[in-house]
């Protein structure tokens, strides 16, 4: 006879016995961290080499700027992206969204450092690739295609040309305010579709890619949109280099200090918000806890005005399912019967040491009433005379006479 080997590992105590078997967990790609940030990553990449290419060809293909083709390729890139990795590490791609999930213990801080990290370097290597695929000429150099996607403001706008001729421009507190505003849809729409584990839901990608939506509309004629620290330092780093009208890295703290504060305000009106929600609840449990004995009194004494007022026959029902004695006040009017078997009893407990016999059958007769039902268990039921007195008339034909 062959005996197979179990696939599974069992465990052995010491006495012989065989242990439960152990429970294996599923390891899924989210529980890894460097998947996780692997999808940060990527997801980044993508994000970040769609845009760079879409803002630059399109809009000098198209000969006419317009804002219709950012807003709508921005939309769509971080819908599509963060429907494909955001079940993996929670669709963040954005520094300032990691920031936020930081404050609110929606992501550790090692784990949000990391993130932040990977993001950068996706966004690095974005921008190489947009720069090396740019075709370029001694009629359209590289700065040409770059200035629709790189971020700037004042003279480094995508506006700077056209604003230039009216001799007006848009400067830095105006930067400041539309990215603040923009990196507020944002991140708000970002954190508030995520679990407090950090893990997307449903509608996260489609609320974060109308959120980015929203804010290219609102930035992009001023700042070139924008948004996201990564997305606007992994194209500042390479055209730097490319002669462009303004220093894109001397303009560069503009787009990383506006999202994270952006995503600090964000997080702290969320804590606030999760503050007063909490203490709301426990004051309404605390009102609740010390109105419970209060209830509970009132329900006592509206049983007892109940039981008061109740008929004869219905506290006497009730009494039969309790176990203390039932109220004085509330035993019949006719006490005859109680009072006869008293005094039998006590005629019994006197005359047992004269005649022994006798009192037996005088015990007999006169306990006879009590057990009809007139004081069972020293509980008072309502008396019924007529059938008493034919149910004891009985029992006397039925007792033998004695000689």
């Amino acid at each position: 006879m062959t005996m197979e080997a179990s696939a599974e590992p069992v465990l052995e105590q010491a006495d012989g016995q065989v242990a439960a078997k152990p429970v294996r967990r599923r390891i899924r790609p989210r529980d890894v961290r460097w998947i996780r940030a692997a999808a940060e990553l990527a997801g980044t990449f993508l994000i970040c080499a769609v845009i760079y290419l879409s803002y630059s060809f399109g809009q000098l293909v198209m000969g006419q700027p317009s804002v219709v083709l950012p807003v709508l390729g921005t939309a769509l890139t971080y819908l599509v992206v963060t429907a494909m990795l955001g079940g993996v590490s929670g669709g963040h791609f954005n520094p300032a969204v990691t920031v936020a999930a930081m404050f609110t213990s929606q992501i550790s801080m090692v784990d949000g450092l990391i993130y932040i990290v990977a993001q950068v370097i996706g966004a690095i290597g974005a921008g190489a690739l947009a720069v090396a695929l740019v075709p370029v000429s001694k009629s359209v150099p590289d700065r040409t295609w770059l200035m629709f996607s790189v971020n700037g403001f004042s003279g480094g706008s995508p506006a700077a040309a056209t604003l230039g001729q009216q001799h007006i421009a848009f400067g830095a507190p105006m930067a400041i305010v539309v990215e603040l505003i923009g990196c507020m849809i944002v991140v708000a729409a970002a954190i508030t579709t995520l679990r407090s584990d950090g893990r997307a839901r449903r509608n996260h990608a489609l609320y974060t890619g109308l959120a980015y939506g929203v804010g290219v509309l609102v930035t992009y004629p001023i700042t070139c949109s924008g948004l996201n620290p990564a997305r606007s330092t992994g194209i500042a780093i390479f055209a730097q280099s490319k002669h462009m009208a303004v220093s894109p890295i001397s303009q560069l703290w503009l787009f990383w200090i506006c999202p994270l504060l952006a995503a600090s305000l964000v997080a702290l009106v969320i804590i606030v918000t999760s503050i007063i929600t909490d203490n709301m609840a426990m004051r309404a449990m605390g009102a609740a806890t010390d109105a419970q004995p209060e209830a509970q009194a009132d329900a006592f004494v509206t049983g007892i005005q109940t039981y008061a007022y109740a008929p004869t026959g219905v506290q006497a029902q009730d009494q039969s399912t309790q176990t203390s004695p039932a109220p004085v006040q509330n035993a019949p009017a006719d006490t005859t019967a109680q009072t006869v078997d008293v005094s039998a009893l006590s005629d019994v407990d006197a005359g047992q040491d004269a005649d022994p016999g006798k009192n037996a059958d005088a015990t007999q007769d006169d306990v006879t009433p009590a057990e009809a039902g007139t004081i069972p268990d020293l509980q008072v039921e309502p008396l019924h005379t007529a059938s008493e007195t034919e149910d004891g008339d009985e029992e006397h034909k039925n007792k033998p006479t004695e000689d």
